[in-house]
């Protein structure tokens, strides 16, 4: 079986960050599961990796999480037509946090913010540019 990738977080607002992912990046979904209140997720594709997103259990639990908001983490995906999918991220109201532009190390980006705060950076390699002189 290959090696994954997973970034994996807890939220309380989880429908809400299902619908995000789901169909706001349209991100396919992997498996999800509503055993109980207290034992929900969904795990959806995203590039080579996967976002595993789960229910704040509202009982005592045996995951350890930390319940403060994502700090000073954010995803980095890349995508085949950014340029489409930030289309599609303005289209579908999503919050931008920064808008598409090249950057000077070579990727055409964005960030927008997930409704728990996260940031997504979403880019793809720009082709390189041919100087003479």
């Amino acid at each position: 079986m290959p090696m994954q990738f997973r970034f994996a977080y807890f939220t309380p607002r989880y429908e809400e960050t299902l619908e995000f992912y789901r169909v706001g990046l349209g991100f396919p979904v992997v498996e999800a599961w509503d055993r109980s209140a207290d034992d929900r997720g969904t795990i959806f594709a995203a590039a080579a990796g996967m976002v595993e997103v789960l229910s704040v259990p509202a009982g005592a639990s045996d995951h350890v999480f930390d319940a403060r908001p994502p700090q000073g983490a954010f995803m980095v995906i890349e995508v085949d037509d950014v340029d489409a999918r930030y289309r599609d991220a303005r289209a579908r109201g999503l919050a931008v946090q920064e808008a598409l532009e090249d950057r000077a190390w070579g990727h055409r980006a964005f960030c927008i913010r997930d409704p728990n705060g996260l940031t997504l950076y979403l880019f793809s390699e720009r082709r390189a540019v041919s100087r003479s002189g």
